[in-house]
């Protein structure tokens, strides 16, 4: 027995050292991209175009910074603050929307339950498509040209829903028949004791919901046309544009001795994208992962 026990132990430790490696080597391989993006944004575009990409800035300058922001420092701050207010608030909304929907279905002796969970199931895999979905948006909702229109569209994702209904499912029964025979209705339940207990479903579909607003250029791209509404992402996208179309007429008399910092710019724009991100995860990344499992386990 106690041999068995000793080659059952090696083979575990085997088993957690080769998980240990193996994460390992994954993180590595995430980070290295993201590392490479820091290095080359801070490179110089005639060292990235000879030499190509590395680890490590070589000739560290900030050139490349300075000609994106040159011209358009005014439109940066505004796009930042599009940006964190679409977030914040459109993250706000669609976690109340989202833990609401997940409530109603979730709470025992709701008849309707399953015909409002294969409601929202049917808008997974079915949709009216792109035409139809932005002539709503524009002629009945009037969403054109409003921060409304950045945020609503995305009122609730079905996938966050599910994740969240997951998690209320693991609040016992017995929790929801006391709070009725002390007189609590279902607002009452709802407001103080199913919030109360789903922080870290909360915050784990707020992690979702946050990183879908702020990465979005969808909506601008469809729906905004003044420029004080344009968001980080799409701002971004713009000047990227701009920047290849002056490579591609470098021709002309006017920009023959302008050099566009083409590859540089590319970096430096994931740099200014995922900066604010990179920044939050640290601090939400322990509840994203208790929300993740605990979802995943109960379905």
């Amino acid at each position: 027995m106690a041999r068995a026990y000793r080659i059952s132990l090696k083979s575990d430790m085997a088993l957690v050292t080769f998980f240990y490696v193996f994460i390992l080597f994954f993180s590595v391989m995430c980070l290295y991209p993201l590392v490479l993006a820091f290095s080359s944004a801070f490179s110089s575009e005639a060292t990235v175009t000879e030499k190509g990409f590395s680890l490590w800035p070589r000739n560290f300058t900030l050139n490349t910074f300075r000609f994106m922001l040159s011209q358009r420092v005014n439109m940066v701050i505004l796009a930042y603050r599009t940006s964190v207010i679409v977030t914040l608030l459109g993250t706000l909304v669609s976690v109340i929307i989202t833990t609401m929907y997940a409530f109603v279905i979730s709470v025992p002796g709701f008849k309707h339950a399953n015909k409002f969970t294969f409601f929202a199931y049917f808008t997974m895999l079915f949709n009216g498509g792109m035409l139809p979905w932005y002539i709503l948006c524009t002629r009945y909702y009037n969403l054109s040209n409003t921060l409304a229109g950045l945020i609503f569209p995305y009122g609730m994702n079905v996938f966050n829903m599910f994740l969240m209904r997951n998690y209320l499912r693991t609040i016992p029964s017995s929790i929801y028949e006391s709070a009725r025979i002390d007189g609590a209705g279902n607002g009452t339940i709802f407001i103080r004791i199913v919030l109360p207990l789903s922080q870290i479903g909360l915050v784990t579909i707020a992690l979702f919901y946050g990183l879908g607003y702020w990465n979005d250029f969808y909506l601008p791209l469809m729906l905004i046309t003044k420029d004080s509404l344009d968001t980080v992402q799409y701002m971004l996208y713009r000047m990227m544009g701009n920047i290849q179309y002056l490579v591609t007429n470098s021709t002309s008399s006017m920009i023959q001795h302008i050099q566009p910092p083409l590859q540089t710019a590319r970096m430096a724009m994931s740099v200014l994208a995922i900066g604010p991100i990179i920044f939050l995860y640290p601090f939400v990344q322990k509840y994203f992962v208790k929300g993740v499992i605990v979802g995943a386990i109960k379905g």
